[in-house]
């Protein structure tokens, strides 16, 4: 065992001695390596659903997945509005241009549901009727207390549409579960293919509708988000909550984050590393290392096809500790021999049997 570590030790030397004697070579070598990585970048995907924490093939991710095929998305976006008065003309006419501009403008939306549009089924004369609560729009002060009468009374309303006080209301957004299905198709075409036999029919991959992705998600939350704004007001308050909001946010929160916790990482590295060698080759030699690992590290992630996740957003900084751990270690043990010894070949060439088959192993 003494041997192959003396080998091994040997081996690290000799690669020392060779990179020094080749510098130039090993440099362009290296940068190439790191521009072939560091340009996926962009092409990075980010997922901080909660559904990222489990792997595809896990058997539960499986069946989750399987009930989206078939109910369809179990998420919502509420919109939470408290206004001076709910059951009053001026706001109702508020809340139904909210409700129809949701309807107009928002992408990827199944349906929206509020007071304006909910189905209202009641017995008059012997008959049931099934009808919009709405569709005889209140014109007085009569037509509005009759609306809050059979709104409160109403057990499938109360504490889903409205606050049992009648102090909020809601308007409840949910988004398609698929990201193509029903893309140009009428009604008509859509309840066909819905009752379509398939018997003898194999669907393969690639006809299967695709999941909403992370993309269109953030898409369907900044509109429902833009046209809160703009409707927002003192007399007309909302407040919007559910998991894709959730989602859309974490997501925002960790590529704001993520800059700073480098970059305050990067600030504490850089003093202590002047502190220690107090030379410019010690500031910049470590830090120009870590840097391109990161980089190289997070362009690998992309290359493979790896989405970051809420668990990842700690990969840089971690990244950054461990790897200027490796650098100072190594840059130590070099200043050291060069200041006893003056050669700084062989200087490099001790620093790395010194320390190359520790650095390898650990990392």
């Amino acid at each position: 065992m003494k041997q192959m570590i003396q080998k091994f030790e040997s081996g690290f030397e000799n690669l020392g001695r060779w990179i020094h004697t080749h510098p130039k070579r090993v440099i362009l070598v290296m940068l190439l390596f790191f521009a072939s990585l560091a340009s996926n970048l962009p092409s990075i995907k980010v997922d901080t659903s909660t559904e990222a924490f489990f792997s595809k093939k896990d058997q539960t991710r499986i069946a989750y997945d399987k009930f989206r095929e078939q109910f369809g998305r179990d998420e919502i976006v509420l919109a939470l509005i408290h206004p001076k008065k709910v059951f009053d003309l001026e706001f109702l006419e508020k809340l139904k241009a909210f409700h129809e501009d949701l309807e107009e403008e928002v992408p990827h939306l199944d349906e929206v549901q509020s007071l304006i549009n909910v189905t209202s089924m009641r017995g008059e004369d012997g008959e049931l009727i099934i009808e919009e609560l709405m569709e005889d729009w209140p014109e007085d002060e009569k037509g509005i207390r009759e609306l809050k009468d059979r709104v409160l009374s109403n057990k499938y309303y109360r504490n889903f549409l409205v606050s049992e006080d009648g102090q909020y209301t809601t308007v409840v957004v949910r988004s398609n579960a698929f990201s193509d299905y029903g893309k140009g198709m009428d009604q008509d075409e859509m309840l066909a293919d819905g009752f379509e036999e398939d018997e003898g029919i194999s669907i393969t991959e690639d006809d299967k509708p695709r999941l909403l992705t992370e993309e269109q998600n953030s898409e369907f939350v900044v509109a429902i988000q833009s046209l809160a704004d703009r409707h927002r007001s003192e007399n007309f308050p909302i407040d919007l909550g559910g998991s894709p909001v959730m989602v859309h946010d974490l997501k925002k929160a960790m590529f704001s984050d993520m800059p700073v916790f480098v970059l305050a990482s990067l600030g504490v590295i850089a003093l202590l590393l002047v502190i220690l060698f107090r030379r410019l080759s010690g500031l910049v030699l470590p830090l120009l290392t870590v840097i391109f690992s990161l980089l190289t590290a997070l362009g690998l992630v992309a290359v493979t096809g790896t989405k970051l996740t809420i668990v990842m957003q700690i990969l840089p900084s971690f990244l950054l500790a461990v790897g200027i751990g490796y650098s100072m270690h190594l840059l130590v043990i070099y200043y050291r021999h060069l200041r006893d010894h003056g050669d700084k070949g062989e200087a490099i060439a001790y620093a790395m049997g010194h320390s190359g088959l520790a650095i390898l192993i650990t990392s």
